[in-house]
């Protein structure tokens, strides 16, 4: 039972972690959306997979195997944080030499000093790297949850502060580099551990033998979420790229707000059941539940309130409302295939994880250059849908099918087990998509304003999905009624431990 506690309160704090910093940073995204336009969105965004990519070999797999190891000696964590010291400054070296090229290969030369000021944040996340994974091995969400919310709420605010103040695209780099150095510095006050001046090649071979592979998977997931933004640069240039990434992002916000809050904690708990198999099955199960009743009907109301969402932000923005709908359909398709990643980690294979990650990425990689060829000349719209549609055809044809068949077979979940766990998160998505729809076919919102009508449906829509929700999971009823149960009895014994 005390596990049990400890990891629902985990999962209480991870998603205070991702939901504010998710919700914080939608609204953020939204406004400078509106402000900004899809030009400039584009431009960053093809600045940012540039950074990201090189951030990642500061990683290499090693969080990941922090994480997983039973055993650290203070020599692990010293060599790990030194060698990411060092590797920094050469990752900024080569995005300065190389920072141009791909500016000029994505059609936007602009994006070069973007990409040199953005690469910063090299050297400040490999400052982070031991920190957040002893953060996340503890699981220590309220720490990881405070350091993330605040460095959002204060970059927003700069961010904002600099589009206001006409500094158009740059608003998006300031933001980014404040986020990341407010980020830094709060992880050094919130965690205890400091780097000593030591240094063990021993201990950091121990830890590569499982992180190489884990880095492996790792590039290949990278590859396969920035391949639509990357053939669109190629290929389209930033307007294309903009449009995109805004669909992406707002979807891609709902599953970490509703997904990532589970599978960051889903490793440490994985791991600590490893060789315990019937607790294994059931906590594999409880993250799938967990997180198909907050995502499936999540990302089906974002698909069905795209279009007054795009019209909300401006009528720039229209052309992505098409790919959201298709993005949010993928998002749930693949919903059940997120937690096979942290199994086969917790479980000490990652070089599976390897092999299907590429596997996944060549396969899904050839689909969406085939499609952005084929409408190369076409308008933007055509575009855009010929991509999103390329990502779904991988992702729920390919992906999906074969991760929930290797968590069903490492955890002997039966397929009957499985359907009924995700059944009234498929109900109540159904239930908010026909409110929607009834909502639109009324006519009551025909001369409203976008915004209002945005805010209408969402209201209704949730309201209806609320409602389904709690009608057909059980579970979730019972838990909320034996937290109210709590809130009140806490609320009775006050008065009487005051007297």
């Amino acid at each position: 039972m005390a596990g049990q506690r400890s990891f629902l309160n985990a999962v209480k704090w991870s998603y205070t972690l991702n939901w504010g910093e998710r919700a914080f940073s939608a609204l953020f995204t939204f406004v400078l959306a509106g402000i900004l336009g899809p030009k400039d969105f584009g431009m960053v965004s093809i600045a940012m997979v540039y950074v990201l990519f090189l951030q990642m070999f500061l990683d290499q797999g090693l969080v990941a195997a922090l994480i997983q190891k039973k055993h650290l000696d203070p020599e692990h964590l010293d060599a790990v944080f030194w060698m990411d010291v060092v590797l920094s400054l050469v990752l900024v070296g080569i995005s300065a030499l190389l920072g141009s090229w791909w500016a000029r290969a994505n059609h936007s030369p602009e994006a070069a000093t973007f990409i040199f000021v953005l690469s910063l944040s090299i050297p400040i996340q490999g400052l982070s790297v031991v920190q957040n994974a002893l953060l996340q091995k503890e699981m220590d969400f309220r720490s990881l949850s405070i350091r993330s919310n605040v460095s959002v709420i204060v970059s927003g605010v700069v961010g904002l502060s600099m589009a206001f103040g006409g500094f158009h695209a740059w608003a998006l780099v300031g933001q980014q580099l404040v986020r990341d150095a407010t980020t830094l510095l709060l992880l050094w006050k919130l965690s205890p551990w400091r780097p000593r001046l030591e240094f063990s090649w021993k201990h950091l071979t121990e830890l590569m033998h499982f992180s190489v592979s884990n880095f492996l998977a790792q590039l290949g997931i990278f590859a396969d979420m920035q391949a639509g933004s990357i053939i669109l640069g190629l290929i389209f240039g930033p307007v294309a790229v903009g449009l995109y990434r805004l669909a992406d992002r707002f979807m891609n916000t709902v599953v970490a707000m509703a997904t990532s809050s589970i599978q960051s904690v889903a490793l440490p708990e994985f791991s600590r059941l490893q060789d315990k198999p019937e607790e294994l099955r059931k906590s594999a199960l409880s993250c799938v539940r967990l997180s198909a009743t907050v995502t499936v009907p999540a990302l089906t109301g974002l698909a069905a309130v795209s279009t007054p969402l795009m019209a909300a932000i401006g009528p720039s923005w229209m052309p992505a409302a098409d790919v959201l709908k298709i993005l949010c359909v993928l998002g749930t398709a693949i919903t059940l295939a997120y937690f096979t990643g942290p199994l086969l980690q917790a479980l000490s294979r990652p070089h599976h994880l390897a092999i299907l990650e590429w596997a996944r990425t060549a396969a899904g990689t050839v689909i969406l250059v085939i499609a952005g060829l084929l409408v190369r000349n076409s308008p933007v719209n055509s575009q855009l849908i010929a991509i999103a549609s390329a990502r779904f055809v991988t992702g729920v044809f390919l992906i999906t099918p074969i991760f929930v068949y290797l968590l069903m077979r490492l955890c002997k979940i039966s397929f009957r087990e499985l359907t009924a766990t995700i059944a009234p998160s498929v109900a109540a998505a159904i239930s908010i998509v026909l409110a929607v729809v009834l909502l639109e076919s009324s006519g009551w919102l025909t001369n409203t304003k976008p915004i209002v009508h945005l805010i209408a449906e969402v209201a209704f829509g949730g309201i209806v999905g609320v409602a389904a929700l709690l009608s057909f999971e059980p579970q979730l009823r019972r838990y909320l009624s034996s937290w109210l149960q709590r809130r009140l009895s806490r609320r009775q014994v006050a008065p009487d431990g005051l007297a």
